[in-house]
């Protein structure tokens, strides 16, 4: 039921962020702006739980009203905060917690558009509605907290300068520390994956503080999250630039691959698959930087997250790919099982990482140009291409 009523409020809310930047609306529906006087409109019922949330729903679902743009920003405004206020009164009229967990929902939605109007103290509004969701008794409304806090958090993040950045870290560690949960395995994993490539020094030091709190934990739902989760895995990969990568497993053709007989070279490590589209839209890069680099020193070794080794192989030959590829022999370590996919945490492909010629990652996200650009850091120029016959008759 929440979902839908929030769906209902995105439509007005996003109708007043594409007024806040100046858009022309065109309507599918005509607006009857005379249907109800704004007076009625806005005027908040007092303590009775049910009419509250009518009000915040009917609301809710109303389109901006106004002839000119100015005029269904102000009535967007008004609306807005009119739907903070019945959520306020809500949550002040003990209701139940699916009735606060909807009132939480609309007030967080509400003042995430009025910060984004720049109206006057949204922002603050907004963080301390944040803090009081964090610290409620009843488990729903904590996670719509932290999920709204993580959300715009890491949304932000770019804006965000040092102190408030690590602040924000430190909120989750101490919510650790203060006895570890469920929920607190899922606010570390998801804020992980929200700043990944991003902050990944500082999310390291977060998870090298959490992991041995949480896995000295005796709750089994905890331990079983952080299986899921495998937060270990996340911290082995966001380590890995400047450091020495580990290879095992066994290649399409059924050999062992011989990690040590690359050293020398500079490797992309390549986790993909043939069902990965930008796996797909990659190769052709990839292709190209090894024709141009191969003879200087430059190899490829793919990963394979596919689910047979027949799909891999009938890529591989189609493609004409030239470097080895890993495939897993036992089918309960392919995909996302694959041992090198849990090891290092991977939780997206592609995952392109290069391998410095003395073993140690390099670039943790060799993709596009900038496999182009490490390449020529690393080993120079690329090799010129030899002559074609018509070149070479036109010399």
């Amino acid at each position: 039921m929440t979902r839908s009523l929030l769906g209902s409020f995105r439509v007005l809310w996003f109708l007043a962020l594409a007024l806040a930047a100046g858009a022309t609306l065109q309507h599918a529906a005509p607006v009857h702006a005379q249907a109800t006087a704004e007076a009625d409109l806005f005027t908040v019922p007092e303590g009775d739980v049910k009419k509250l949330e009518e009000f915040m729903k009917k609301l809710a679902q109303t389109e901006p009203q106004g002839e000119t743009d100015e005029e269904k920003m102000e009535f967007s405004i008004k609306a807005l905060n009119a739907l903070v206020e019945a959520a306020n009164r809500l949550l002040a009229a003990e209701p139940s917690d699916d009735q606060a967990a909807q009132a939480y929902a609309y007030k967080f939605e509400a003042l995430q558009a009025l910060i984004q109007m720049e109206q006057p103290d949204a922002l603050k509004k907004f963080e301390e509605t944040l803090a009081a969701a964090r610290e409620d008794k009843r488990d729903d409304i904590i996670g719509l907290g932290w999920q709204n806090t993580i959300m715009y958090t890491t949304s932000q993040w770019p804006e965000l300068d040092a102190k408030q950045q690590q602040a924000f870290l430190d909120l989750i560690v101490d919510k650790v520390k203060a006895g570890p949960k469920p929920i607190d395995v899922s606010i570390v994993q998801v804020t992980s994956m929200r700043l990944d490539g991003s902050a990944d020094d500082a999310v390291a030091k977060m998870l090298e503080q959490v992991i041995p709190i949480l896995e000295k934990s005796q709750d089994k739902k905890v331990q079983e999250k952080l299986t899921e989760a495998n937060l270990p895995g996340v911290l082995r990969r966001l380590t890995l630039l400047g450091n020495p990568m580990e290879i095992t497993g066994t290649l399409l053709d059924g050999k062992e691959v011989d990690w040590a007989s690359y050293r020398g070279k500079v490797v992309l490590v390549d986790f993909w698959a043939t069902w990965c589209g930008p796996c797909r839209a990659e190769i052709p890069n990839v292709l190209e930087m090894y024709e141009a680099y191969h003879d200087k020193g430059f190899d490829v070794l793919g990963i394979s997250l596919d689910a047979t080794p027949e799909a891999a192989k009938k890529y591989v030959d189609e493609n004409k790919l030239p470097w080895a590829s890993i495939f897993p022999k036992k089918e309960d370590e392919r995909e996302w099982q694959n041992p090198l996919v849990t090891y290092y945490g991977i939780t997206g492909i592609p995952t392109a990482i290069l391998v410095g010629k003395d073993g140690k990652v390099v670039n943790m996200n060799a993709r596009g140009p900038v496999l182009g650009e490490e390449l020529e850091k690393l080993l120079g120029p690329p090799a010129e291409k030899p002559a074609t016959e018509k070149e070479a008759a036109a010399k």
